[in-house]
């Protein structure tokens, strides 16, 4: 009987450490599901984040890239009206609207030519075929009166 007991005894002790390690095992298993899910939600944060990144640094590009248009195109705009202006002769005004970008550090006028400065150290120039005198606004949509005189132009704001 003892045998039988003894015998019981060490089955069931077989069968409970057998049980235990499978509960150990499968907790082993829960922890690697977990260290696996925050690898894949790690590498999808990190594409995410290069993704928006990406998008970021273009977008910004155009928007640079815009303004600096829309300063030549203002410039233009000016340069071919004081042309036209001094082309007519001196009683001739012409009134236009010019748009500058909020990135626009200065305008300056010397001589033939026109000249602003952006806050990101670009220089953007546009000459005239006539001298210009006034003075040119600072970022927003502006009226500027251009007025011929006695070889010159001027350029005032309204």
């Amino acid at each position: 009987m003892r045998d039988n007991s003894f015998s019981f005894y060490l089955v069931n002790a077989g069968l409970n450490s057998i049980a235990k390690r499978f509960n150990q095992q499968k907790t082993c298993m829960k922890g690697q599901v977990s260290v696996e899910l925050l690898i894949i939600i790690g590498i999808g944060v990190g594409i995410i984040s290069l993704y928006i990144i990406y998008s970021y640094n273009a977008l910004y590009s155009y928007k640079v890239n815009n303004d600096v248009s829309l300063v030549k195109s203002s410039l233009e705009k000016i340069a071919e009206t004081a042309n036209d202006v001094a082309f007519q002769g001196e009683p001739a005004k012409q009134k236009i609207n010019i748009c500058f970008p909020l990135i626009l550090k200065n305008c300056s006028i010397v001589n033939k030519t026109l000249s602003c400065y952006l806050n990101n150290g670009k220089e953007i120039h546009q000459d005239s075929k006539i001298n210009l005198n006034g003075t040119l606004p600072g970022s927003g949509c502006w009226d500027l009166v251009l007025e011929a005189k006695n070889g010159f132009v001027n350029i005032t704001i309204s």
